[in-house]
């Protein structure tokens, strides 16, 4: 073989695991927006706690991705993660009207959705949705639950409350500002606890299957196929997990 061609030959075989690496190594700014949830993600003296982010960081680190999460109010971060490919968001419910917009990587907790009034007003416990109707009850902007009382004939003149986070429509309830919420029990449980009232008793119907919903850490659906088959293919290893199982039950 002349000494140019060998030469050439011994530089192809050099450069094709660099290419392979090259390849693989897919080069993406992913960002992460959440809002507040204490039983899910939340931040405490700097640090990212709760079983989702538990969850994100695993499937972050078995793709070999990075990305920070960044906290804002409910509406701010499902805009963002709407409108952004490349922006993963925690955590979502799964609903029909989103579900063409997003990957939805990995399921991260099945919340209940309510109606919650307290104990001790007894004027404010309802069965049944047209009763709801007659109380004011607070609900996070843009939430899925604030479009799931609308598409119910709810109304902002008439009966809903908007607020931009939990602890807003928990402190709402808890100084009669509102007759109800409409959320998870646990969660409202657990927004009392933070705002020092621990021991307020809350009323709700005993939660059926038609109470419960789906929620998701999910990805813009324009986001780099690449790195949405990476995403994918992380979740659903460890999904397979005795740690998955852990964190899902937390």
């Amino acid at each position: 073989m002349p000494r140019k061609i060998f030469i050439w030959f011994v530089f192809l075989l050099f450069i094709q695991p660099l290419y392979s690496v090259a390849k693989d190594d897919i080069p993406v700014e992913l960002q992460v927006v959440a809002s507040i949830n204490p039983l899910l993600q939340y931040p405490d003296e700097g640090e990212n706690k709760g079983p989702t982010i538990g969850i994100l960081n695993a499937i972050l680190a078995e793709a070999q991705l990075e990305a920070n999460v960044a906290f804002m109010p409910w509406a701010r971060a499902f805009s963002i993660a709407e409108s952004n490919p490349n922006t993963i968001i925690l955590s979502m419910i799964r609903t029909p009207e989103r579900e063409d917009n997003f990957y939805w990587i990995i399921k991260v907790s099945r919340p209940a959705r309510v109606f919650i009034s307290l104990e001790s007003n007894i004027e404010n416990h309802v069965e049944t949705i047209e009763q709801a109707k007659e109380k004011l009850i607070a609900v996070i902007l843009n939430s899925a639950e604030h479009k799931e009382l609308i598409a119910a004939g709810f109304s902002e003149k008439k009966n809903l409350y908007i607020v931009s986070s939990r602890e807003q429509m928990v402190k709402l309830l808890a100084n009669g500002r509102v007759d109800l919420l409409y959320t998870d029990p646990n969660n409202a449980r657990v927004q009392l606890e933070a705002i020092n009232k621990p021991n307020l008793a809350i009323h709700y119907k005993k939660i059926t299957m038609k109470n419960q919903r789906t929620s998701y850490i999910a990805l813009n659906k324009g986001t780099d196929k690449a790195i949405a088959k990476r995403l994918q293919q992380a979740a659903d290893k460890f999904v397979k997990t005795p740690e998955y199982a852990y964190l899902l039950a937390n």
